[in-house]
Formats: C-alpha cells, structure tokens, sequence
C-alpha cells in the first residue's frame, strides 16, 4: 500500500503535489519531489522560459498579418496541420536529446515556434477573419506574463488553483473591456487562450517534478520552452484517455461482469 506524505512549504520547499489529471489511475494523491530543489533557481528558470513562451508568442502577429492578407482554405487545412504537428511533436517528444543539446535544441525551437504561430493563426483565422484577431495572442501573452511576475516572488506557493485564478482574471479584465467596447463576441471566441495558458503551467508542473524524467537543470530553459510545445501530444493522450478510453474500459469490465454475477 503507498503511503501519503503530508508536508508543508515551509517544511519541504522541494516537494510537489501530482496533479489529479497526471495520475494513471485517477484519485490517489503522489508526492513528487522537484527536480531543482532550490525554489529561486527553479523559479528563476520558469521565468526565463516563460520569456521565450512570449516571443514565440509575438511571432504570432506577423503570422497573422500575413494570412489575413493572403487567405487559405483553413477548413482543409487545420486537420492537415494538426495531424503534421501531433507526428512532428511526437518524434520531438521521444527523441528528447534533439531539443536538449546544442545546436539541434535552437532549431527545434524554431521549429515549435513557426509550427506553434502557423497552427494557432489558422485556428483564429478559422473564427474571425479581422484585426480582432490579434487579441487572441495579445491576451495570451498577458496571461503568461502576469505568471512570469507571480513566479519573482517565493513568499506564496505557486499552485495550478492560483495560476488558473491569475489566468482567469486577466481574460475576465479583457471580456470587461471588450464589453465597454462593444467586442464581446470577438474576445469571447478566444477563450481558448484560457486553456492554453492553463496548459503550460500544468506542464510546467509535470516537467519540474519529474513527471517526464527530464531531470531538467536550472540554466536548461530552451530545452524546457521546446518541451512545452513537445509535450503536447502526451498530454492530449492523458486527457483522451481519462476523459474517453477509461470510461470505456470501465464499460466494458461492467458488461464483463454481468456474465459471472449471481443475480439471487
């Protein structure tokens, strides 16, 4: 039987708590200890590949001007590029020393940035073809950067529930400005950017705690910012599979059952 170890901050500053979603059986609650154990270094480095996470983010803009100029079938295209990118980031996923060591970790970075800004544009242009785009991007980097800013401090505990918070008041000071001007349906349609931001701190969690076994070092922060783009398909099988393919196995194992059970 595991056994659950209950600690504090205060008394173990290198211990994390697992994630519900990271968990292959669901409930039970693990304990992982973080792969850089002092909190300013750890820290120090979420904030400087949280720094690349915004350029790549800013490279979006460009992007986007570009396809509102030159227009292209997105319907069709989407589903091409999403299936190019799950094979792509999956090849980057399992071969990991191509993203950790020079020179190979800058081209794989370059790589996830155009991919990321192509991928992301076709996404918007697919739902709003105008400069309103742009507020997609805008309000995402927003929300990273007030992460970044919350994780300069070491006094409070950077938890997923306090990110999400900051998260969801950024996009709610924006759906306040947009219904001061009148663009509700605009800012509305990017909420998206809510569960991108929720994303990279819930990877951020998985990849510092030894989820990945990365055991990432303190000045590696290309290798984490390609990690997040190549983490991708891995967290979209964790998610299809606690959403999806657990309850039909759960399905199948009840129907399973009805032929050895006594009704009386």
């Amino acid at each position: 039987m595991d056994t659950i170890l209950m600690v504090e901050k205060s008394e173990i500053p290198g211990i994390a708590i697992q994630c519900e979603l990271l968990l292959p059986n669901g409930h039970l609650q693990r304990n992982f200890e973080f792969d850089i154990t002092n909190i300013g270094l750890r820290r120090r480095l979420v904030r400087r590949f949280y720094g690349i996470l915004i350029l790549q983010l800013v490279f979006t803009l460009p992007c986007l001007e570009l396809m509102l100029k030159y227009p292209l079938p997105y319907n069709y295209i989407m589903s091409i590029a999403m299936f190019l990118t799950m094979f792509l980031y999956t090849c980057f996923y399992v071969w990991r020393e191509w993203r950790r060591f020079g020179p190979f970790n800058y081209l794989v970075l370059f790589l996830t940035t155009c991919i990321g800004s192509f991928n992301r544009s076709v996404y918007l242009l697919n739902l709003v073809q105008s400069h309103w785009v742009y507020v997609y991007p805008v309000i995402l980097i927003v929300e990273i950067l007030a992460l970044m800013l919350y994780s300069a401090q070491e006094r409070f505990r950077f938890t997923q529930i306090r990110g999400i918070s900051i998260i969801c008041i950024i996009f709610g000071l924006f759906l306040l400005l947009a219904y001061r001007l009148n663009r509700v349906v605009e800012v509305f349609l990017g909420m998206a950017c809510t569960v991108e931001a929720w994303y990279v701190i819930y990877d951020t969690h998985f990849m510092l705690c030894g989820g990945h076994g990365y055991n990432i070092g303190p000045q590696e922060y290309v290798f984490a910012a390609c990690n997040i783009h190549c983490d991708l398909p891995k967290g979209v099988w964790r998610l299809m599979k606690m959403l999806f393919f657990n309850q039909i196995m759960d399905a199948i194992r009840m129907f399973r059952e009805c032929f050895r059970t006594e009704v009386c």
